[in-house]
């Protein structure tokens, strides 16, 4: 019971603290675009730039796989700044996310993502074994990962007006 009244203790003050200190406010959410621009930029192009591969057209595919795997630092080091500045954004107005159907979507969005992040980390290990036949999968963790991006932007867009 005293551990549930220091944390709700904590989330009010953070909640105060983010809400009348300008600085704070536009930092967090300015952290939240970073991540959303480094992150989901990245993977937006690569993604472009995988459903233009083709193992049949590429002299050099395995070197261009390298390369569009060379990515995945820059999209999860933008996942990170998202998740840690969308907790602080969270627990700004946490009666409100909790029970938003927008907010749950958006991060069932997010789960998705993360999941097809990992589909197409698979496929990619795959393909450098020489499973060609992955191909036609690793094509649509792009595909899938593309429509995610914009759907989560989206939801994030939708959030912003709800709450």
């Amino acid at each position: 019971m005293v551990a549930m009244t220091a944390v709700s203790q904590l989330v009010a003050r953070w909640a105060h603290f983010y809400g009348h200190t300008m600085a704070v406010s536009a930092t967090v959410t300015y952290v939240h675009l970073v991540g959303i621009l480094a992150g989901g930029g990245v993977a937006v192009a690569t993604d472009v730039a995988a459903l233009r591969l083709s193992p049949g057209r590429v002299a050099d595919w395995p070197g261009e796989l390298d390369r569009l795997a060379a990515v995945h630092l820059w999209v999860v080091g933008g996942l990170a700044l998202i998740f840690a500045s969308g907790v602080l954004l969270a627990l700004t107005e946490l009666d409100s996310f909790a029970t938003s159907g927008v907010f749950w979507t958006k991060m069932g969005l997010v789960a998705l993502l993360l999941g097809n992040g990992y589909a197409r980390l698979r496929c990619e290990i795959a393909l450098r074994q020489g499973a060609i036949a992955r191909w036609a999968w690793f094509r649509r963790t792009s595909i899938t990962s593309l429509a995610l991006w914009f759907l989560i932007l989206l939801f994030g867009a939708l959030l912003h007006s709800t709450v």
